[in-house]
């Protein structure tokens, strides 16, 4: 149906002859100027009415928009990407009988990604290239420029309790027990734990707890092998330096069980013949361990300088069963153009820790080794550096058997550039 406007009906009404016969020529006149001017204003108000409504329905698209962009925003925010890059020359000199000096050049990429939810709830997942052996992400290069292996290193939840200071962590995670001076006496620092780990500090005292399955496929034969410990202490100040001092007890019930890892090597670890699998290993101890450190820290000659002491003793073995290290670093290559130099010493007798976790790269890895470590860093920028380090150590290699091996030297020198970035 066709429209007709206001005017045009008021038009046609007074065009009629019984209006016509009610007024003369002059006042019908003015009466049609004056309905048209009304028609008109009536097409106007629609017009105006119309363009209202189309500024009404961008501002609210606009509204839209922008709550849009701020959620975008706010989602972007709880997402942090970090993570570290670190290209190594390698040099392994072994003096040992059948063994040649090894050079390698290898890749470390270890890319994360974390997400802040509500209720004090974060989730993270981390990938790091290598193998899947459980302290070292290194992978080394060649191969006609063959791909190259990415696993999974990190995958967790962590809650920041209602409780002031404690935080609970489930998954693959970091190890956050303090290693006295960074080294790795009983952990090195690539290997991450499964299972759950709670922390706790108030700024003056510290406390961490973890249980973590070494084995936890029933399916295997070994679901029992679970390691648990504690750790706590103080942080405080004494005559302007940083003292940080602690002590912790670690239960690893491994007795009789396979070899972690590698069936046939214990990594230093005492072990006995596989009654049931000929050339297979089972540990001949347990692993009750206890451990103190200190660590300190000041300035020395207006340079921030570290000292600590770390050590352990395993109550389960017989002999072999301590170790020790002490260290000092002068200097921190942290900001551009900064520099430090370290050295530490350190002895591990054969059964002082589980091997699968010290030190992968002192005397070669595992237990039953010592010697000198000497490093030096310089920081091209605020997120590189570069680092040398040489070991310089004596192990005993017994085979993973009681009463065995002879005693050689590994001398082993690193040179890395290390890239952070979050």
């Amino acid at each position: 149906m066709k429209r007709i406007s206001v005017g045009a009906v008021l038009i046609a009404l007074l065009a009629s002859p019984v209006t016509l016969a009610a007024v003369t020529d002059e006042e019908f006149d003015a009466l049609r100027n004056d309905f048209k001017a009304l028609a008109s204003r009536f097409e106007e108000l629609a017009a105006e009415n119309a363009e209202l409504r189309a500024s009404a329905q961008k501002t609210e698209q606009a509204v839209v928009e922008v709550k849009t962009v701020k959620e975008s925003a706010a989602w972007a925010e709880s997402i942090k990407l970090n993570g570290d890059f670190r290209y190594r020359y390698q040099n392994d000199d072994v003096d040992r009988s059948g063994t040649s000096t090894r050079s390698r050049n290898r890749v470390r990429a270890r890319p994360a990604i974390e997400a802040q939810l509500p209720e004090n709830v974060t989730v993270g997942i981390g990938l790091a290239t290598g193998s899947d052996d459980p302290v070292s992400t290194n992978q080394t290069l060649g191969g006609g420029g063959s791909s190259k292996g990415i696993n999974l290193d990190l995958a967790y939840f962590s809650w920041g309790t209602p409780v002031e200071g404690l935080t609970v962590t489930g998954g693959k995670f970091k190890n956050e027990f303090v290693r006295a001076g960074g080294n790795g006496l009983l952990w090195d620092s690539d290997w991450r734990p499964e299972g759950v780990q709670m922390q706790y500090a108030n700024g003056r005292v510290f406390g961490n707890a973890l249980g973590s399955w070494l084995e936890a496929d029933s399916s295997s034969g070994s679901g029992s092998e679970f390691a648990w410990g504690i750790q706590g202490g103080v942080k405080t100040e004494i005559n302007g330096a940083s003292v940080t001092a602690g002590a912790s007890y670690f239960d690893i019930g491994a007795q009789g069980e396979s070899c972690l890892f590698e069936s046939d090597d214990c990594f230093g670890n005492t072990a006995v013949a596989d009654p049931g699998n000929p050339g297979d290993l089972l540990y001949a101890f347990d692993f009750t361990l206890f451990e103190g450190f200190v660590e300190v820290a000041a300035d020395v000659m207006g340079m921030p300088s570290q000292f600590f002491l770390d050590y352990v003793v395993n109550s389960d073995a017989g002999s072999e069963d301590t170790g020790f290290a002490i260290g000092a670093r002068l200097g921190k290559a942290k900001k551009q153009g900064s520099w430090q130099a370290s050295y530490t010493y350190q002895e591990i007798e054969a059964d002082a820790v589980l091997g699968l976790f010290a030190d992968s790269d002192f005397g070669g890895g595992g237990t039953d080794s010592k010697g000198h470590k000497f490093g030096a860093a310089y920081a091209l920028s605020d997120a590189a550096k570069f680092k040398l380090t040489y070991f310089m150590t004596e192990r005993q290699d017994t085979n993973g058997l009681e009463n065995g091996g002879e005693k050689f030297d590994i001398d082993t020198l690193q040179a890395d550039f290390e890239f952070k970035y979050k």
